[in-house]
């Protein structure tokens, strides 16, 4: 009885024939043309609506449009003028407090790479905050309402 095993320093007999790995072709070109054209069309007939109404966002719902949406209730409710300007300077100098830390902790790790443009990003927007403050002092009660409408319904940045 022969012994094949692999202590003895004899192999298996697989070990001594190489494997055949099967290679697929590529498709030919015009295939993949096809495939192409394929996706080029069902993204054309996806992105196209019968209606011809893609923003209305009221889900088909008859009548709906003569409904306010809550932005425009937003704006219809308004608070008074001096209201409005005395909740955007203190929203303008919360935001400049919260720049001014962040810039102190920044301030520490300045040497670190990164460190210096984003301080000098911080002192762009602090910069660029007191200009809008010192506007918003002397502005049209059309530039408070937009500011107003701005930051406080559409949630939007000063900036």
């Amino acid at each position: 009885m022969a012994n094949t095993s692999i202590e003895k320093g004899q192999g298996t007999p697989e070990g001594n024939e190489r494997q055949v790995i099967a290679v697929a072709q590529p498709q030919k070109l015009e295939s993949l043309l096809d495939t192409i054209e394929l996706l080029n069309t069902v993204s054309e007939r996806i992105g196209e609506s019968k209606s011809g109404d893609l923003g209305s966002g009221s889900g088909g719902k008859p009548g709906a449009a003569s409904q306010q949406s809550w932005r425009e209730q937003a704006i219809a409710a308004l608070p008074e003028t001096p209201a409005m300007q005395q909740q955007l300077e203190k929203h303008i100098r919360t935001e400049i407090k919260t720049l001014r830390h962040e810039m102190r902790s920044t301030a520490k790790r300045a040497n670190r790479p990164g460190g210096a443009h984003k301080l000098n990003t911080l002192y762009a927007r602090i910069r660029r905050l007191n200009g809008i403050l010192q506007q918003l002092l002397s502005a049209s009660v059309e530039a408070i309402k937009r500011l107003y409408i701005r930051i406080f319904i559409d949630k939007q940045t000063a900036l």
